[in-house]
């Protein structure tokens, strides 16, 4: 997935785009030990792509249609320690976990002051950014994150859980959990998509809100999530976002 390159064939309406982003956060990640226990990958910090618990992966490089929202910046790794041992599955959410979610992220620190990836303190963060040019102007842009965010106002930060949490959680087993290499597919995630059409009176494409059933079910699918709850279908043992490359 790059920028400046046409991408045929996308989603179910067929449509022919650049990308104009593709960022994603991911967080708690674990590996699986020979007993079956999970055991928390302690990522390394001072890293300007991870803090706490927190990756962002960045695709986009600011060139072609990315070059408006985009950052020359890219990261395709996440790196972290854990005990030496024998790892045959991982797992981690797709998003910012809720005591993260809310924060100033202007006052953050990397990766979580990164711009174009934040809503509102209310809202939190954009889990999965991933922007479409179709030509002439038009766009088809999906952003995944937590709905049904009750505060007092957009700059006041919840005190409970969202609604609509929609924190996808991936688990896939590997032939080396401590040299893994996985695939996160932007084409999955319109596969189930009409890029064609949009939700009168709405913004292009997804921005996660609940009236936008139409042009976000399909993304949540290859999530694993159900759209109407925000919550993983299964454990989102369905999804089809993200693989493991052999």
């Amino acid at each position: 997935a790059v920028c400046g390159k046409d991408f045929s064939g996308l989603g179910t309406s067929d449509t022919t785009a650049q990308l104009a982003d593709a960022r994603v956060f991911v967080s708690g990640v674990e590996v699986q030990n020979a007993a079956g226990r999970w055991v928390t990958v302690q990522l390394d910090q001072g890293k300007s792509w991870q803090a706490g618990d927190v990756a962002l992966l960045d695709y986009e490089d600011a060139t072609g249609a990315c070059k408006d929202t985009g950052t020359p910046e890219t990261n395709n790794q996440i790196t972290g320690v854990v005990p030496a041992g024998s790892y045959k599955a991982v797992r981690f959410a797709v998003g910012v976990p809720f005591a993260s979610n809310h924060s100033n992220n202007a006052l953050a620190t990397p990766p979580l002051n990164t711009p174009g990836m934040f809503w509102t303190w209310q809202g939190g963060y954009k889990f999965v950014r991933v922007d479409w040019s179709l030509g002439a102007g038009k766009r088809w842009n999906l952003h995944v994150g937590s709905t049904g965010c009750v505060s007092a106002d957009k700059v006041t930060a919840p005190t409970e859980p969202c609604g609509n949490p929609n924190l996808a959680r991936v688990s896939l087993a590997v032939a080396d959990a401590t040299n893994a290499s996985l695939q996160f597919d932007v084409g999955q995630l319109m596969a189930g998509v009409n890029m064609a059409k949009d939700t009168p009176s709405t913004a292009p494409g997804c921005m996660s809100g609940p009236t936008e059933p139409v042009d976000c079910g399909g993304s949540w699918t290859a999530l694993g999530m159900d759209f109407t709850t925000g919550l993983c279908q299964s454990d989102c043992s369905g999804q089809t976002a993200w693989s493991a490359v052999p």
